[in-house]
């Protein structure tokens, strides 16, 4: 038996509600757990990677027409400064998980509330839960019916990307 809302546009609204919320939680905690510092080094060597992998590329393949040893020689050893800043900057990246528990938390804590079920164990019924479809996409041959797992999905995504550039917790450039 399934409850008004489970059908669309209350599931719609309500899940794309419950995505923004999301979202903007998991944005702000990263953004108040993450200093900006951290993120700006984290940037900075994200376009000093950039930059060297050009140039490194570009005197490789230079080099190579050219047959210049030197210019290999160089190629080679900007290829060891650019292993060393990768890793630089995945010990930078792995610094910022610590969030991670925080927001899976928070997502397994809504998703029980929203289908009434957590790792496949029904625990309880949900009102969100229906047999049919929660949102309609306009597509190719008609429309597309989406599930609520896609629907939070698809909103989780925009949203998340939209948060994030708000917070400055991606490397938009400026």
């Amino acid at each position: 038996m399934s409850s008004y809302l489970a059908e669309p546009p209350f599931a719609t609204f309500i899940i794309m509600l419950v995505s923004l919320l999301m979202a903007f939680i998991s944005s702000l905690v990263n953004s108040r757990f993450v200093p900006r510092e951290h993120r700006e080094k984290l940037r900075a060597l994200q376009h000093r990677i950039a930059t060297l992998k050009k140039e490194k590329d570009d005197n490789l393949k230079k080099a190579k027409s050219t047959d210049d040893k030197k210019l290999l020689k160089k190629a080679r050893k900007q290829e060891k400064q650019l292993l060393q800043l990768q890793s630089q900057m995945a010990s930078l990246s792995l610094r910022q998980m610590r969030v991670l528990p925080i927001t899976m938390a928070m997502f397994f804590l809504v998703w029980l509330l929203l289908t009434g079920s957590i790792l496949g164990m029904k625990l309880f019924e949900s009102p969100f839960i229906g047999t049919g479809p929660v949102a309609y996409l306009p597509w190719i041959s008609g429309t597309m019916d989406l599930n609520l797992f896609y629907w939070y999905l698809l909103c989780s995504f925009l949203f998340g990307t939209l948060f994030s550039r708000i917070f400055g917790l991606t490397g938009a450039t400026k």
